[in-house]
């Protein structure tokens, strides 16, 4: 085994467990946000509580959310130049196939299509993100 070959080794050694902390701390998040979503919607059926602490109890998912966020960015600034450019035509597209949905969709409620709520936009986003990411990787194998 060379020099060159050790160094290689080392360095998916070192990929994979970036992947590894980086699954964690999403799935660690995401398993975080469900309890503390469900703790907000049964304390706020439950309890006659004032607006202000009503407010905050109601947004204290968005912490959760946020630690996301956070690893999310994290692990983009570790990606290499072919991986960042993937991901950015990736996010490119689905920020724009979620403006063209959005903008469209906002058309037909003119003539009677439901309103939508906000929260169909992130769900719109990551699907996108995903396809693109997929379509870059396929792209540049």
């Amino acid at each position: 085994m060379t020099y060159y070959d050790v160094k290689l080794t080392l360095h998916k050694s070192q990929i994979i467990m970036k992947s590894y902390k980086y699954a964690v701390e999403i799935v660690s998040a995401l398993i975080l946000y469900v309890l503390v979503l469900v703790f907000s919607l049964t304390y706020l059926k439950n309890n006659d509580i004032e607006p202000q602490f009503k407010i905050v109890i109601t947004l204290l998912p968005v912490v959760p959310f946020l630690f996301m966020l956070f690893s999310i960015i994290k692990r983009i600034a570790q990606l290499d130049e072919l991986q960042l450019k993937i991901q950015l035509c990736a996010l490119t597209f689905a920020s724009l196939g979620t403006a063209f949905i959005s903008f469209s969709y906002g058309f037909l409620e003119n003539i009677g299509f439901p309103n939508l709520s906000m929260f169909m936009i992130w769900p719109i986003i990551a699907l996108l993100w995903g396809v693109g990411a997929v379509v870059g990787v396929w792209r540049y194998r």
